[in-house]
């Protein structure tokens, strides 16, 4: 959704959803030109970031500080709630009644929804269902209950698990309702996956609002799954364990980061990926590589197992409203990509290249999964992606291949396009941001990678003020 709604035509409705009259757009599709990424409509790439408020939103912002301290509280819900909404995702439905209200916010598998009546204002997400009471899920909630800021943990009348906001409307500042609103959602997000795996005797609620995969398009992202854990195995067993600990773990990270942005897993395949992400990153000072990367690659190969009802349980359309990950800082993320190249030149001159392209996409999709991206680097990671696998992209509906596998062809011109269009789409918001096409190498697909990167690194992103 999102950037590929605007390369097919659907520009128009997010600009004027942005306040953009400076930048006029004409989609490929208008201009009689076939765009990029025809027959993708609707297939999400990377996690949801909501790091991209436009320069109207961000005011939307502040007349909710504004309003709020002049105790016009209704003005000051409507100007958060409108702050809060992304048009393109459709996340947000705020619903105005006089001084009260009523509203539901989406966060993957979780609809929250909730209500003022002038005074209170309650919002409720449902986590699962509980028919007979069991000591251990309580105390697993009573637990978590200590960790949390804004909600808490509750059962209703009707046996199911939920958590809770409520505020007195006099307190709900902008502040204390949007975080408020961003803990409910993100935790009751990912909490329900938890407890229904741990916990056989829960049913699953508030889940209605999911929309499955075709069987066409979950087969094909069920043998890609595959395809690429084992290719990765099978390439981990040709290397020495100790020699090349630290190719090993770039294949493994890669992997995982690669299957987060390509498939987009929800639930419990995602849990299963972000521990395996831990293994590596939270027990450096204490357990060896070598060690680690044979944790990992164990714990990979056990995705091997999951059968494609369990696969597809995982796997869904859904829409979000707040990013599970923080911005990183423009000068981490690029170092990331910087790094990454410089070390996978090692790999060139010792006659490993394909390991030098996998260091070259691990500084893009490294960034990717552990921050919420602006949404211009996220729209380029995709034509990164659709370049270095071609076959998946094709397989998914793209009509126009940006990368001939069997001839070793690069669509140029379509790579151009989809450059462009991604670049044009936030002019407004990084007026200061060109890319010279000039730089980019077609000589192979490393060469590709390398340049891409290094053009991505060197954007300037400074926001128009």
């Amino acid at each position: 959704m999102g950037w590929l709604d605007k390369l097919l035509g659907k520009a128009d409705e997010q600009k004027a959803a942005n306040g953009d009259t400076a930048h006029e757009h004409v989609s490929s599709e208008a201009s009689g030109i076939a765009s990029p990424f025809a027959g993708l409509d609707g297939i999400r790439f990377g996690r949801y970031s909501d790091n991209n408020k436009s320069y109207k939103k961000t005011q939307s912002w502040y007349i909710a500080e504004d309003r709020f301290k002049e105790k016009k509280y209704t003005e000051s819900f409507t100007a958060l709630f409108d702050y809060l909404r992304d048009e393109v995702e459709d996340n947000v439905h705020f619903r105005p009644e006089g001084d009260k209200f009523t509203f539901e916010i989406l966060q993957g598998s979780k609809c929250i929804k909730g209500s003022s009546d002038g005074l209170k204002i309650v919002a409720k997400a449902p986590l699962a269902i509980m028919d007979t009471p069991a000591t251990a899920v309580m105390r697993r909630l009573l637990d978590m209950n200590y960790s949390l800021f804004y909600t808490h943990s509750a059962m209703d009348e009707n046996n199911t698990l939920c958590m809770i906001f409520d505020s007195d409307v006099t307190s709900a500042s902008p502040n204390k309702l949007y975080y408020g609103m961003r803990e409910l959602a993100t935790k009751a997000d990912r909490l329900d996956d938890m407890l229904l795996t741990d916990f056989n005797m829960l049913k699953p609620s508030g889940t209605d609002h999911l929309v499955k995969l075709s069987e066409q398009e979950l087969d094909i992202k069920y043998t890609w799954f595959h395809k690429w854990i084992q290719e990765t195995i099978d390439q981990i067993n040709e290397l020495n364990a100790d020699s090349f600990s630290g190719s090993i773990a770039y294949l493994l990270l890669t992997l995982i980061y690669r299957i987060d942005f390509l498939v987009t897993p929800e639930a419990k395949l995602l849990t299963q990926m972000e521990r395996i992400h831990s293994m590596y990153w939270e027990k450096k000072e204490e357990v060896s590589l070598v060690e680690r990367n044979q944790m990992m690659k164990e714990a990979a190969r056990k995705m091997l197992d999951l059968t494609r009802e369990e696969f597809a349980a995982s796997v869904y359309r859904s829409k979000s409203s707040f990013a599970i990950s923080a911005p990183g800082p423009i000068e981490k993320v690029n170092e990331h990509m910087i790094n990454a190249n410089n070390d996978s030149r090692w790999y060139v001159d010792n006659k490993y290249p394909a390991l030098a392209r996998v260091l070259n996409e691990y500084g893009v999709m490294y960034n990717q999964f552990i921050y919420s991206m602006p949404r211009v680097l996220t729209d380029l990671a995709t034509i990164y992606m659709a370049v270095m696998y071609s076959e998946y992209f094709t397989a998914l509906g793209m009509q126009q291949s940006l990368y001939d596998t069997a001839n070793s062809q690069f669509n140029k011109e379509a790579i151009r396009r989809a450059i462009d269009e991604a670049v044009k789409n936030y002019a407004d918001k990084f007026p200061n941001m060109k890319w010279d096409h000039n730089q980019l190498s077609y000589d192979s697909l490393y060469s590709f990678g390398l340049s891409f990167t290094q053009l991505m690194a060197g954007l300037n992103l400074e926001t128009k003020r």
